[in-house]
């Protein structure tokens, strides 16, 4: 259960990347079920804002459906543009723009 293994990580440590791979594949779940709202809650309760960026960055590189392609480079865009590279700017502005589209 995802929010018990949430609250483990509050109280004892963990290694990053299975900090990372527990909230990346919660909002990976999230973002296919259409929970757009909750995916962004999850997001903003996350203290680190590398470990914020890792999430975002490693859910966007899983290529998942349109809706969630759009959430997180549209996420990635307004919190982490300056640390972005000028590649991955790039190629996240170019896939927010396809899926919006897309959208269309």
């Amino acid at each position: 259960d995802y929010e018990l293994c949430e609250e483990w990580g509050h109280l004892y440590p963990v290694p990053r990347e299975d900090l990372i791979n527990l909230h990346r594949e919660h909002l990976l779940h999230l973002l296919d079920i259409g929970h757009m709202e909750k995916a962004l809650q999850l997001l903003q309760r996350i203290e680190d804002p590398g470990v914020c960026l890792a999430i975002t960055e490693q859910s966007l590189d899983q290529h998942p459906n349109l809706a969630a392609s759009h959430f997180l480079a549209d996420y990635l865009t307004a919190h982490f543009y300056a640390s972005l590279t000028t590649a991955r700017r790039n190629e996240i502005q170019a896939l927010y723009i396809g899926s919006k589209v897309s959208k269309t």
